[in-house]
């Protein structure tokens, strides 16, 4: 008898949190679409991140307790798996004049245009404040487009220190880019890799 019993409260508590679950899709599918097809502007792409943020969640959901803002680890976890895929597709020749030629036929209104002259002016000033080394190595990647390992070949250091140096910086210019010029960071990052 305790083993039925202890079946149906195990298959309600199931169902209570998928329940929550749903609930949770609902609230914020539509919010996390609308940041991710600034990041992804092929509404496919954009769909399929979001709906891998779920997944994700889903398998984790155990911990979602411990997790102290729901609604910023689901942006979060969004925004690095459209980075991810951001980063994966822009290897490809077609994708990156596909992503180029969306920024460029995009009329660029007059606010805009000071808006990425200001982004850039800013990342300029926050690229400069990194530290000596980190900066070094983050300019012969970006603008140098030097390899990890040329770059460690360069420098005399390990292709692991420049590595984890480029996402270092990566991180602390992250933090500094206020989350509306994140189009126009990648724009430049992608017209700078060409």
């Amino acid at each position: 008898m305790g083993t039925v019993v202890s079946l149906f409260k195990l298959k309600a508590e199931e169902a209570s949190e998928r329940n929550d679950f749903e609930s949770l899709y609902d609230e914020y599918w539509e919010k996390l679409f609308k940041q991710i097809i600034r990041i992804l502007p092929d509404e496919d792409d954009a769909i399929d991140v979001v709906q891998q943020t779920f997944v994700d969640l889903w398998a984790i959901r155990e911990r979602i307790p411990q997790i102290k803002s729901l609604k910023s680890f689901l942006f979060i976890m969004a925004r690095n798996l459209a980075f991810k895929q951001l980063k994966e597709r822009l290897k490809s020749e077609q994708y990156r004049v596909y992503y180029t030629s969306h920024y460029n036929t995009s009329p660029l209104v007059t606010e805009q245009q000071v808006d990425f002259k200001e982004l850039n002016t800013i990342l300029e000033n926050h690229i400069n404040k990194l530290p000596e080394k980190m900066r070094e190595v983050f300019l012969l990647s970006r603008k140098s487009n030097l390899s990890y390992l040329e770059i460690a070949q360069h420098l005399n250091i390990s292709d692991k220190t420049v590595k984890k140096q480029i996402n270092n910086a990566l991180k602390i210019l992250k933090l500094k880019i206020d989350e509306d010029y994140i189009p126009y960071l990648l724009f430049i990052i992608i017209v700078d890799m060409l």
